[in-house]
């Protein structure tokens, strides 16, 4: 069976070239005259991909999947042809990265092979696991080190930083029942949504970049949220964007120590986040206020984050999903950032892997061709000057 033929669409094109030329103008931005190969310097490609780690193929979801293909030698096989060439990108966001995986060949071959560099945080081990330390998985985050230069990183385990509520919410959640349920649906318990997340293991890294041609100032968030309870989604978004706030203004601090107080901070925030579209997780990172009895949860972020890839393809109709997992399918992978600081310029369509599979009579993925559930999700972006830039 081929490959899918996914296609890399120019997305609402910003720029005409004339002679060769731009004006900022014609950006919808003040300032002077911009050539063309300083556009391409302000363009760069950014991956988010949940790969599938070898532990959770598990045996009970993915019986349509020939046992050749989930054999993780093969599976990897195809990951190395995607992220080395057909999908390689300037920033590139894994989810579902084994400790050892990391280690042991991903770190080393990017660098080495094509000059990226790398963070990486994992998850502790939960109360099931019975694999070994190093098959864990976690989040990384490679960067292309002719464009962007290494500034700072942090990876945090969320339930260990539950502190980012007040005394007020934390009784809240302390309060707030919940059934819980196994992976069939079926209720196996109650607990609270305290207990509940401080027993969950996800994982949060954060790194701080500075875009070369530019100086621009950049913090990169990979994460994966859990895979059920809305409320246990919605809480860990919240905690992130809760620590992304202070991460943000330590860095504006330091800013301003070294003379550069107008410095600014551009976000790119990716990975898995088990929430459809209309999720409250996605409402919440819209800027939604959401009322929880007399609690309200309200996004810090808000005026930094308020687009998503898809909210500029949205009558295109390019994806279907972005996860084929059998009887689990939805768009869960997003890239968001703030439309003044960057303009989607080209995005890798997903809609031709459900009419392959549906040719192909398939259920789900993997398969022949591709190594994971997920489909990446991949975006060429336009780094969009301000006025500061250019006084």
């Amino acid at each position: 069976m081929s490959a899918f033929c996914r296609r890399f669409i120019p997305v609402k094109p910003v720029t005409s070239w004339g002679a060769g030329k731009t004006t900022l103008r014609e950006l919808g931005l003040p300032g002077g005259n911009v050539t063309k190969n300083e556009i391409d310097n302000n363009r760069f490609t950014m991956l988010t991909y949940n790969i599938l780690s070898p532990a959770y193929m598990w045996p009970q979801v993915y019986t349509y999947v020939p046992e050749k293909f989930k054999d993780w030698r093969y599976r990897h096989n195809l990951l190395e042809r995607e992220l080395f060439q057909t999908y390689k990108s300037d920033i590139m966001c894994l989810q579902e990265l084994t400790i050892r995986d990391y280690n042991n060949f991903w770190k080393n071959n990017f660098l080495e092979k094509y000059k990226m560099g790398s963070e990486y945080i994992s998850k502790t081990a939960p109360t099931y696991w019975k694999g070994e330390k190093d098959q864990l998985d976690g989040v990384g985050i490679f960067y292309n080190l002719e464009k962007f230069e290494f500034i700072h990183s942090t990876g945090i385990k969320l339930s260990e930083y539950l502190n980012n509520f007040n005394k007020h919410e934390l009784g809240f959640l302390a309060k707030k029942q919940m059934n819980l349920t196994d992976g069939t649906g079926k209720i196996i318990g109650q607990s609270n949504l305290l207990d509940v997340l401080t027993s969950k293991n996800q994982v949060c890294l954060f790194v701080s970049l500075r875009h070369k041609p530019t100086g621009t100032a950049f913090v990169v968030i990979n994460t994966h949220l859990y895979w059920k309870y809305d409320d246990v989604k919605l809480s860990q978004c919240m905690v992130i964007m809760r620590e992304l706030d202070k991460i943000i203004n330590k860095i504006k601090e330091n800013h301003a120590k070294e003379g550069r107080p107008d410095q600014e901070i551009k976000i790119l925030f990716t990975g898995d986040l088990n929430s459809t579209g209309d999720s409250l997780v996605i409402n919440f990172l819209k800027g939604q206020i959401l009322n929880t009895n007399s609690l309200n949860m309200l996004n810090p972020m808000r005026t930094n984050l308020n687009h998503c890839v898809y909210d500029d393809i949205v009558k295109e109709n390019l994806f279907d999903y972005t996860c084929y997992s059998g009887k689990l399918k939805g768009i869960f992978d997003y890239i968001w950032y703030h439309d003044t600081d960057f303009q989607l310029t080209k995005i890798l369509s997903g809609k031709e892997v459900t009419e392959e599979l549906e040719t192909h009579h398939q259920f789900g993925l993997p398969n022949e061709t591709h190594p994971s559930d997920h489909i990446p999700l991949v975006a060429e972006f336009e780094l969009l000057r301000t006025a500061q830039q250019d006084t």
